[in-house]
This record gives C-alpha cells, sequence and structure tokens, in this order.
C-alpha cells in the first residue's frame, strides 16, 4: 500500500528548508542540495508504491525513503524551534550575523551530509529493483479538477439506481395506520447502500408530510448512549449556550427522561443508522422513546439481521440485495462520466468499463468509489486497463470488495490528498464534520502547501475536499446557499486504512 506520508513529508520539509535558508549561511549549498536529492526521490515513490506486494525489498526500499524523511524533518524542524526561540527574545539580527555563537550549524551541516549520504545510496539501489521515474502521475492537478467538477458531489436521487422498488416499500410500511409505535428495518452488507436508502426514504415528501418531527442519528459500532441521546436532543431544539452546557452535566437518566418528554406528544419519525447492537436498541427503545400511539416509526438500517428482528419480531426486515449487472452499469456510468450529456460511455471503453463495474460485485458503494476514481482518469483505454489490472492485488488482500476498492481509489491520490484523507480517521465513526473547521485544521496542522504564488492554502484544500468527494470517498452532507461544500462525512475506511500505514 502506498504510503502518503513520505511524499508529503518530502514536500514540507523543501519548504521548510526554503523557509529557514536566511538562518543558514554556513550550510546553504547543503541544504539545497539535501532538498533536491529529496524532490529527486519523489518521482521514483510512485512506482515503488505500486510494486511494495512483489518485494519484500521494495517495501524495504519504500521504508528507507521514509526514514530518511523523517530524518531530515526532524533536523529542520529542531533548527527550526531553535531560531523560533531566538526570534522570540529579539535576537534574530544577533543569528544572521553571527550563527555559530548561537546555532551550531557546523553540527546540522555534518547531519546533512550524512543524511545525504542515506539517500545516495538508496537512490543507487533502486536501479537494482527496476524502479523507474514515473514523475507525478498522468494528469495535472488542474486538468483533474477540472474534470472532477463536471460531476456535482452531491449524492442526488438521480444517482439511486435499482433502489426504485424497495423505497416504494419502505414508505408504504412507514405510513401504515397502525398506532401502536413500529420498527422499519433494513439490513445488508457493507456498502450494500442501506444508508443512501435510508435517506431517500428519510427526504421522502409523504415521509416529510406524515411526521411531524424526524430525527436522523448514526450509532455505529462503539455505541456511546450518553453522546447518541444529546445528537438527538440537540436535533430537536433550538441550540443555545445554556441548551448545550445543560446536556454536558446531564447524568444518563436525566437525558433519557429529557429525550422522552421531547418526543412524548410527537409524531416522530427517528432513523437509527448503523446500529451493530441489541444492546444499543434496548437503551433507547425501552427508556427514552415513547410508544404511546401517536403513529411514531422507527427507521433502523443494520448489517445484522438478529438485531432488527430483536428490535420488532413483528417487523419483517428489508433486505438490501446487491444491484444487478444492468443497474450496477448504470450507477457506474453517472459516477464514472458525471451527469448531463457527457454522462455516455465511449464505445473503446465500454467492454472495460464493463469488466470493472461487474468486479465491483453489485455493491453501490464500491461503483461510486471506482466511477469517482475514473472520474479524475483520462478518458483512455490503457489507464481504465491500469485500474482494472491493480484491482486483482488490492481484492487477495482486502476482507470485502468494497474496501479493496476504496483502497484502489486511496492508492490513485497524490500525497497530499492521501494525508488529507487519513487525517479524516481522526474523528469518529461516521462524525458530520464542517469543512470550513476541517480546512482551518489542515492548514494550522502546516498540511496544506500552495501550488503558486497565488494558490492560498484555504483555496488548497477546498480543492481537496472536492477532490475527495468527487471520488466519493467521502460523502456531502450539507451545502451552502450557493452551492459550495459546507459539511462532510467521515468513512469508517478511513480509521482501518490508517491504522495499515
Amino acid at each position: 500500500m502506498a504510503d502518503p506520508v513520505i511524499s508529503f513529508v518530502i514536500e514540507r520539509t523543501g519548504d521548510l528548508l526554503i523557509q529557514k535558508l536566511v538562518f543558514l549561511k554556513g550550510v546553504r549549498r547543503q541544504v539545497e542540495r539535501l532538498q533536491y536529492d529529496l524532490v529527486r526521490m519523489r518521482c521514483f515513490l510512485k512506482d515503488g508504491d505500486q510494486r511494495q506486494d512483489e518485494d519484500a525489498r521494495i517495501r524495504n526500499w519504500v521504508s528507507e525513503i521514509r526514514a530518511a524523511a523523517y530524518d531530515a524533518e526532524d533536523i529542520i524542524e529542531i533548527f527550526a524551534s531553535k531560531v523560533e526561540f531566538i526570534k522570540d527574545k529579539g535576537l534574530v539580527t544577533q543569528l544572521t550575523h553571527y550563527p555559530l555563537k548561537i546555532v551550531n550549524v557546523y553540527k546540522i551541516g555534518k547531519e546533512i551530509e550524512s543524511l545525504q549520504m542515506r539517500i545516495n545510496d538508496i537512490a543507487d539501489s533502486r536501479e537494482k529493483y527496476g524502479i523507474k521515474n514515473l514523475g507525478e502521475g498522468t494528469s495535472t492537478q488542474g486538468e483533474e479538477l477540472q474534470r472532477l467538477r463536471r460531476s456535482s458531489p452531491i449524492s442526488e436521487d438521480t444517482d439511486i439506481v435499482g433502489f426504485e422498488k424497495i423505497t416504494k416499500s419502505l414508505v408504504k410500511e412507514l405510513l401504515k395506520g397502525d398506532k401502536n409505535r413500529r420498527v422499519v428495518s433494513i439490513i445488508g452488507m457493507g456498502g450494500a447502500g442501506k444508508t443512501t436508502l435510508a435517506k431517500k426514504v428519510y427526504n421522502h415528501a409523504d415521509v416529510r408530510a406524515r411526521f411531524n418531527c424526524r430525527v436522523w442519528v448514526c450509532v455505529s459500532s462503539i455505541y456511546n448512549h450518553k453522546e447518541t441521546l444529546r445528537t438527538i436532543i440537540k436535533q430537536l431544539n433550538p441550540i443555545t449556550n445554556e441548551l448545550l452546557d445543560m446536556l454536558e452535566k446531564m447524568q444518563e437518566q436525566d437525558l433519557e427522561e429529557r429525550l422522552y418528554k421531547d418526543l412524548k406528544d410527537k409524531c416522530y419519525l427517528v432513523v437509527l443508522d448503523d446500529v451493530w447492537k441489541e444492546e444499543a436498541w434496548d437503551c433507547l427503545a425501552r427508556r427514552a422513546f415513547p410508544d404511546v400511539n401517536t403513529s411514531s416509526r422507527v427507521l433502523l438500517t443494520s448489517r445484522n439481521q438478529d438485531v432488527a428482528v430483536h428490535a420488532d419480531a413483528l417487523s419483517k426486515p428489508h433486505e438490501l440485495k446487491t444491484l444487478g449487472q444492468e443497474d450496477s452499469w448504470q450507477l457506474f456510468l453517472k459516477k464514472a462520466f458525471g451527469h448531463g450529456a457527457n454522462a455516455g460511455c465511449p464505445t473503446d471503453l465500454e467492454v472495460i468499463g464493463r469488466k470493472i463495474a461487474g468486479r465491483c460485485a453489485g455493491l453501490p458503494l464500491a461503483i461510486m468509489v471506482i466511477g469517482g476514481l475514473l472520474l479524475g482518469k483520462k478518458r483512455l483505454e490503457s489507464e481504465w486497463e491500469k485500474v482494472l489490472d491493480n484491482f486483482s492485488a488490492y481484492l487477495s488482500r482486502s476482507q470485502s470488495d468494497a474496501g479493496a476498492i476504496l483502497e484502489l481509489s486511496y492508492a490513485d491520490l497524490p500525497a497530499n490528498p492521501k494525508f488529507c484523507f487519513l487525517y479524516l480517521g481522526l474523528f469518529p465513526e461516521d462524525s458530520v464534520i464542517s469543512v470550513r473547521k476541517l480546512i482551518h485544521m489542515w492548514v494550522a496542522e502546516g498540511i496544506m502547501q500552495k501550488r503558486d504564488a497565488k494558490n492560498l492554502e484555504e483555496t488548497a484544500a477546498y480543492e481537496v475536499v472536492e477532490r475527495l468527494c468527487s471520488r466519493n470517498m467521502v460523502q456531502v452532507v450539507e451545502m451552502t446557499v450557493d452551492e459550495g461544500l459546507k459539511a462532510v462525512e467521515s468513512m469508517i475506511y478511513c480509521e482501518s486504512l490508517q491504522s495499515e500505514r
């Protein structure tokens, strides 16, 4: 698996070296040479990354670059911290005129010299493994972004293929006249589209008209009862500082009683997305969800049929099966070619395209991710064949088709978007994340760099979010009034990918 940190550290180290160059008069040439060597090695990373599964020696080679890049960053970071300390003390002028008296430039020079020798040895060894200079990819960032923007990142109703029949069935069951609280369940394997289907039902016009109170909460595998209760209560009440302070201080029983009171007189619909354990349902249903003849409903999604049956033994779970061949192909076309007039498939790509779509095993998530990957590539048969050829290697390692495809799409990203994607693993599973907040965090962490003098870090960060959304690696949750990205949802695979790095 490709290591995004390697290329990212090299890029950041180069920037840091240049920024502190004024203070490195005694080792200027060594610094510039180190930067050159690191940037040169980056050109061989793409081939090395793609071939790590071939040979343990290639994996070791990539690891050696990683270690060298980290050591380079450590050297400069230590020096930079000393410079910042001296600047804070008002000694910058003294430093630039008498660097040897304050910072041991000779020692830094020897460390850089030793590091350069390591890098040269690594460069020589690459020839033994046949690692080639593949540059930075087959298309420029600008070209890819232009293609990605032809397609809206929002998953619209028109994107949902093959869900028409089950959607009608779910809506019909939710609208039945039974006065008792009932549970309607959607079950299916990971990546089958349970959440997408639930959102379609949740936003259906007839459902909105019927229920005067609608709430959506993601439960996930690690269940936090108090946080789930707080999430629901926040959706039912105006958000004020007073409310937030009160919720933080409330004990579990107090939160349950508050939620029960908020829902008691309402015809409510609560969606519990991604319920893994029966205990999670028991905690909510038996103490917090009123059953008082208001025709209220709970829509539950789960991979586990036992959870659905446990929640309501009288209601048969709706099993979401994988898409058929033609539905898979139609969804693939929409994701690989975007919306509108340009959504057709060129004749020379149809055979290879159908093979790729077929390898997704009818899983909507897998099709959407692989389609997003291809959307950013040139429409050449050779490009698509590379994607298909790489498929087998990831399938052999992954526990699921969807996971393999996400790994493939991840591996195809440039270094900086890879690092940004892994950063999402720091957020709790299925978190809704403010795009503005995420961008500020990336910039503050020093993750984002300008591509040119006019390209601000914030702009570059927003483009990374657009790229990840267009590739369907993160999901758009909310748009601004001018159709900009406002909030996105992290995916469960971020954490698993991060743990493999």
